[in-house]
């Protein structure tokens, strides 16, 4: 366990280190006339349009905790919206120091306040970070259709050097590649076979273990309104793209950007926070180079990527801190009143 956690800590160092190299590397470079702009244009921002785009946020955040709701009562539980919300802003939270993390910490809030097994809950998460990943390769089809010269130079120029390898050699070896994706493909439905399967009464702790979590993940074939639930989905994810879009007007750069741009970047800034914890560095750096395709000044393009990250780091940390007060509040009258009935 000792060990475990000094990995852990040692992962985080190494990728928040790696976000403030990276924003050394950069700043280095400039001269006193790119400062000077970036400057001249925070001064100049119209926050109004930021206020806008951390709007969009607290909306799909409390679409995504309605959506959670729902993938929990499938699995015979039930939470209410406000302690939802309030464990999605802890989840947020979480992970701007530990990334990943915050996926557990969310479940642990509602097996503290609604006795809730984590191990169902963590289901239903692994089940939302499927969804995601779906819905970020079908936004990145979408860039790839509309704003395909953009999406091919942004990739020759930035990550070409770490997928090229991947691509050839599953090209080069297309019969290795196929059976490797067969292979897989069989396991997993061996394993949804046998969760389908398992039985609904284990008696041994890991037998319990395993069948919560099993009603987690089934939980996505048992919702009462499985329509509504995809509706929940893109709207999520056009609050995202609405995010960015509005992010843009808050400074001269971006106002002429386009919704192309929205989109392009909507994809391609996903990549800053898998880089490093948060997105720190990374995120801001993506936005200046991605948006020096559509023809702004990489300096004030990365303006444009801090004043949004900023922005929505700010409504995180505000958020999550609101949260773990309402929580820790709500906790205490429980106990308060489980007190005074005994």
């Amino acid at each position: 366990m000792a060990n475990t956690s000094i990995k852990s800590v040692i992962k985080v160092v190494l990728s928040l280190g790696f976000g403030l190299f990276l924003i050394y590397l950069f700043y280095r470079k400039l001269t006193p006339g790119d400062i000077a702009d970036m400057k001249n244009a925070v001064k100049s921002a119209n926050y109004w349009w930021l206020i806008a785009s951390v709007s969009m946020t607290l909306f799909s955040q409390a679409i995504r905790a309605k959506r959670w709701q729902a993938l929990i009562k499938a699995t015979g539980n039930s939470i209410p919206f406000i302690t939802a919300f309030n464990a999605i802003s802890v989840n947020y939270l979480v992970n701007i120091g530990i990334p990943r993390a915050g996926e557990v910490a969310r479940c642990g809030v509602i097996a503290s306040h609604n006795s809730i097994p984590i191990n169902k809950s963590i289901g239903t998460v692994v089940n939302e970070r499927i969804i995601d990943m779906l819905m970020l390769l079908l936004v990145g089809v979408l860039t790839f259709i509309f704003q395909y010269p953009i999406f091919m130079e942004f990739y020759a120029q930035h990550l070409a050097s770490t997928f090229d390898p991947i691509v050839f050699w599953l090209f080069d070896n297309p019969i290795l590649s196929i059976s490797a994706f067969t292979l897989v493909s069989i396991m997993g439905i061996f394993v949804l076979r046998r969760l389908l399967l398992s039985s609904s009464h284990a008696e041994s702790r890991i037998g319990k273990l395993i069948h919560g979590f099993k009603d987690g993940i089934l939980s996505i074939f048992k919702l009462d309104q499985p329509l509504l639930f995809i509706g929940q989905t893109i709207a999520i994810w056009v609050f995202y793209f609405a995010m960015v879009s509005f992010a843009f007007k808050t400074l001269p750069v971006g106002v002429e950007l386009g919704l192309g741009a929205a989109l392009s970047l909507l994809f391609f800034g996903t990549f800053g926070f898998l880089a490093t914890p948060g997105g720190i560095g990374a995120y801001p750096l993506i936005t200046g180079y991605l948006l020096s395709l559509y023809g702004a000044a990489v300096h004030l393009g990365t303006t444009l990527g801090w004043v949004l990250w900023i922005g929505q780091t700010i409504l995180i940390i505000i958020m999550g801190l609101l949260a773990f007060g309402l929580l820790s509040r709500q906790k205490n009258i429980s106990t308060k009143i489980l007190s005074s009935e005994s």
